[in-house]
């Protein structure tokens, strides 16, 4: 019978001698017996390690050769194809340009905010969305530089503190290089577009003895646009619209929702060379140009009749409809240079002392389509216009318009060119480490990193709306009498040019991290089954965000457009304790049992003191099976964004979900018609929205928020047959439950879930203000905690390597997701809504990865599936005309081949069956799951000196 025994430095700590904390990463310690030194093991889940499948929380390990398969040299486009990621869908950013250029994670579909990412097991330094929230920028990573990249599911503020309610994603750095290293990649898609190239130089080496070593590494990385105006069928060009057949969704056997294909506009990206004009009954005329630019007698292009949605049709019904994707991209050109450098030294008295630094500056470039007048702020009286009207639409208008003299001009400001938005986003860190070793067996770190990032986000080719309305230029020019004509049927003067268009303005949104943290782990003492393990620590941060609008965001100028200054920090001081207790060992179906522990609690400025907590147990029956489960609470405290956002006024793109047309689109109609009465709404409502496209409205922050709780369940399986040699197999149930939700979720989605909830009563209609004749007439979209959001399944893993022989081998890694669960409640008191199978929340989703290698020689293929689903959460075909969208099958190639020992290369092949689903409403728009790129082609060489 084995005697307990107390571990010297634990009774000093119970002297008091020592108060630090647990390190990230555990001893070898063969290595430390045979070499004298000590080689750190970095393991995602717990501050006190173990190994692969022997983690009491469930690990995925990829290898940087699994992720390049996907043929991208951008890291989250690498991940997204993994089960556990939201894919990526190209359309999120794409009237979203200060989100240009910046990559972010999302674990289960609940956000990036709610990821925690890690770079080495540290936090690094977070930038700025769009929304000013702090989120992780895996773009900062070359991808070069990649060892692999672990990542755990389920609540793990207990170790990493607050934001690991998902899970986290840690990502493992190349370390200790020795001599010169040249990695160059280049990528195309088969029509010659979205090219991506790029170079990373690494260069190290060791000094001495090895004691220390100190490398650097120059990465270059660019990347091209790609159109959605280049893939037809793309985006915007598909969408549903009402059936005219069953326009109010009320007649059995008829989609109530038809697809329409290569969908034009008839009121926006208006040609300079076809002025149009709407008439009173709101039938559109076209006009065009004689040699000398005179317009041409109208003629009747479009009629009101023939349209979809009020200015919807297919151009290839009618040839008269303007573009309906103008210049917008699905991939925003972007260029990349980035600087990394890391030392070590291993002094003779057992200390390591290693640091890093980190910089990294980003380009991109979004174009959307120019400045436009909507219909709706563009009537006119031909008798009493502010410019000269042609005499071609005054006989239009005489002879087409029913005896009215009105007529409105849709607009676009083509000479203006494009509205351009550029962000240039610079990222600089740096960190020093020093560790060692105390009473042989117990091992401490102190960790210090500072970082900053900013972005600057220059516009282009913006109006001046404060200088003209519905084509009458004022302002400042009336003083002297000087205000040049604005006449939309004439090209724009150089003059009236200069008086409209702002000069270009710059916004910058600059964020800090500072953080100082001290860990310490070892064993306590000898038990009957093992040594009991303990980790503690400190942490402290201080973070930080500052906005510094241009004066054009400050005044609004720009469409009532507005931005205010910002310039908040906070600090977080946390605690944590961290124990693995073995339990039994060496007993029949029990080779060991470990019960592992950990309590963290964190003070928060502004968001006061929260605690989280774990509790795990990880039982080996034998060598071959192995149960595990961990038991979790975990906190996100709210951003300073999410609390004190000032005030800004914006115009937001929506329809209003209570207009006869939108009431169909709902989960239950007739709820929603019950509740927009129950709001005052007048029934058959036809909503000001259909001509003004949205409504104005500001957004700001809660100083009022409640942090988020989850509560995090995983249990799992481990086989590792011994019959079977190289084979291991898990399977892992997920639970995740997040309470009081911060979000704010858009002025259409307040909208909606005002109206589709079980009554009015609930926290959204609060933010939506109703004149007495129905309309919308300004929408509050700020931060408000809603009820709770549950995602449960099951993760299932295979790794199998079979030796050939002659030098070859087969290796198979196979990674799965079944989700059972995706529920949002908007609060306690309504119904808890499941959108498993909905577009975006797959019930399957698998990737399996099959390599054969030969000597040298090298060949991998990739298969993605993502299993089908329905189009909305209650689609029917009753609905739809296309209810449910088709599953995703994708494969990839690569070919690899070491020439020497210092000279390799590859090729390889994305999409090899060139798969799109172009043309499928809600199925078009981009991204990891339906992507609209083609068949695309990589290569590279690495070279090492």
């Amino acid at each position: 019978m084995k005697h307990v025994k107390l571990k010297p430095l634990f009774v000093a700590i119970m002297s008091g001698l020592v108060s630090q904390g647990a390190v990230a990463q555990a001893v070898n310690s063969e290595e430390v017996a045979t070499e004298e030194v000590y080689e750190k093991i970095l393991v995602t889940g717990s501050r006190i390690a173990r190994a692969g499948a022997d983690t009491t929380a469930p690990v995925t390990v990829v290898t940087a050769e699994e992720l390049a398969i996907s043929g991208s040299m951008n890291l989250n486009e690498m991940l997204a194809t993994l089960p556990q990621f939201q894919g990526i869908n190209a359309s999120t950013n794409a009237y979203n340009p200060e989100n240009a250029g910046l990559y972010t994670v999302d674990l289960r579909d609940l956000g990036a905010v709610r990821t925690l990412v890690l770079v080495n097991g540290h936090r690094p330094t977070q930038t700025a969305n769009s929304s000013d929230l702090l989120v992780t920028d895996v773009g900062n990573i070359p991808a070069s530089l990649v060892d692999r990249v672990e990542i755990l599911t389920g609540g793990s503020s207990a170790v990493y503190g607050s934001d690991a309610v998902a899970g986290v994603v840690n990502i493992i750095l190349k370390k200790e290089f020795n001599g010169v290293e040249v990695d160059l990649y280049g990528s195309t898609t088969e029509r010659g577009d979205g090219e991506q190239t790029g170079v990373t130089i690494t260069a190290g080496n060791s000094f001495d003895d090895n004691k220390g070593n100190f490398a650097v590494s120059l990465d270059y990385f660019k990347e091209n646009e790609l159109r959605y105006a280049d893939r037809p069928g793309s985006y915007g060009q598909t969408n549903f619209v009402a059936n005219k057949l069953d326009p109010r969704g009320d007649i059995a056997g008829i989609p109530d929702q038809i697809t329409l294909n290569n969908i034009g506009w008839a009121d926006y990206n208006v040609l300079a060379e076809r002025p149009t004009i709407m008439m009173d009954n709101y039938d559109y005329f076209q006009f065009g140009r004689d040699s000398s630019g005179e317009l041409n007698r109208g003629f009747l292009a479009i009629t009101d009749a023939e349209l979809y949605d009020y200015y919807k049709q297919s151009s290839d019904v009618n040839p008269y409809m303007y573009s309906s994707v103008g210049p917008i991209q699905a991939v925003v050109p972007k260029e990349k240079y980035s600087v990394y450098a890391d030392g070590s030294y291993d002094f003779d008295n057992g200390l390591l002392l290693s640091g890093d630094v980190q910089y990294s500056r980003s380009k991109s470039k979004q174009n959307l389509d120019p400045e436009f007048v909507f219909s709706w702020n563009g009537w006119i009286n031909v008798n009493d216009a502010p410019f000269d009207v042609p005499q071609a639409v005054t006989d239009t208008v005489a002879d087409h318009n029913n005896g009215s003299s009105w007529f409105a001009v849709p607009y676009t400001f083509n000479d203006l060119g494009n509205r351009t938005t550029e962000v240039d986003r610079e990222f600089i860190s740096a960190s020093v480490t020093l560790e060692g070793e105390v009473f042989n067996d117990w091992y401490w770190d102190v960790y210090l990193a500072s970082g900053q990032t900013s972005k600057e986000t220059t516009a282009y080719n913006r109006v001046n709306t404060e200088r003209f309305y519905a084509f009458e230029t004022f302002g400042e020019c009336e003083a002297d009498n000087s205000c040049p004509e604005f006449n939309p049927f004439m090209p724009l003067t150089d003059e009236l040019k200069d008086y409209v268009r702002i000069d270009p303005f710059t916004d910058q949104t600059t964020t800090f991290q500072h953080t100082l943290a001290a860990n310490i782990n070892g064993a306590v003492m000898d038990m009957p089954a093992g040594e009991l393990m303990l980790g503690a620590g400190l942490e402290y941060r201080q973070e930080g965000l500052k906005v510094e609008p241009s004066d054009v965001m400050l005044s609004g100028i720009n469409r009532g457009n507005t931005k205010s200054a910002q310039d908040v920090d906070r600090d977080i001081a946390e605690a944590y304790v961290e124990v693995v207790v073995p339990v039994l060992a060496d007993m029949t179906l029990v080779d060991s049992l470990d019960v592992e522990a950990a309590y963290r609690v964190a003070n928060y400025t502004y968001a006061g003191t929260n605690d989280s907590w774990k509790l795990g147990i990880n039982w080996a029956l034998n060598d071959d099976i192995r149960l595990r489960s961990v038991y979790a609470k975990a906190v996100r405290a709210p951003q300073l964004t999410e609390l004190f956002s000032p005030e800004e006024t914006d115009f937001f793109r929506m329809s209003d979900p209570c207009d006869i047309d939108e009431i169909p689109f709902a989960d239950d109609p007739d709820l929603r018609a019950a509740n927009c009465a129950a709001l005052g709404v007048p029934e058959n409502f036809e909503s000001e929205m259909r001509i003004t496209g949205g409504s104005y409205g500001s957004t700001k922050g809660n100083e009022e928020l409640d942090p988020e709780v989850a509560h995090t369940l995983t249990a799992g399986l481990v086989l590792q047959p011994s019959s079977v040699d190289n084979l291991v197999i898990s399977l892992d149930y997920f639970n995740i439950k997040i309470e009081d939700v911060i979000g704010r979720f858009g002025a259409e989605e307040f909208a909606e879930r005002c109206v589709d909830a079980d009554s009015v009563n609930n926290p959204f209609c609060g933010q939506i203000t109703r004149e007495a004749d129905g309309n919308i007439s300004y929408v509050n979209d700020t931060y408000v905690n809603s009820a709770q959001m549950i995602r449960e399944g099951v993760d299932f893993q295979v790794n199998y390597d079979i030796e050939l022989g002659q030098g070859s081998g087969l290796d198979f890694a196979l990674y799965g997701t079944y989700l059972t669960k995706s529920t949002w409640q908007d609060t306690v008191d309504t119904e808890e809504y499941d959108y498993v199978g909905v577009v975006g929340v797959p019930e399957w989703k698998t990737s399996l990865n099959t390599r054969y290698t030969l000597a040298d020689f090298t060949a991998s293929w990739q298969i993605n599936y993502v299993s089908g689903a329905k189009v909305s959460r209650t689609a029917t075909a009753e609905k739809y005309d296309r209810p449910e969208l088709p599953s995703s099958i994708l494969h990839n190639a690569r070919l690899g081949f070491d020439f020497t020992d210092s000279v390799s290369a590859y090729i390889g092949v994305t999409n090899v069956f060139d798969q799109d689903w172009l043309g499928i409403a809600s199925a078009s728009s981009g991204g990891t799951t339906y992507p609209i790129r083609g068949r695309s082609y990589n290569a590279g060489l690495n070279v090492q000196f």
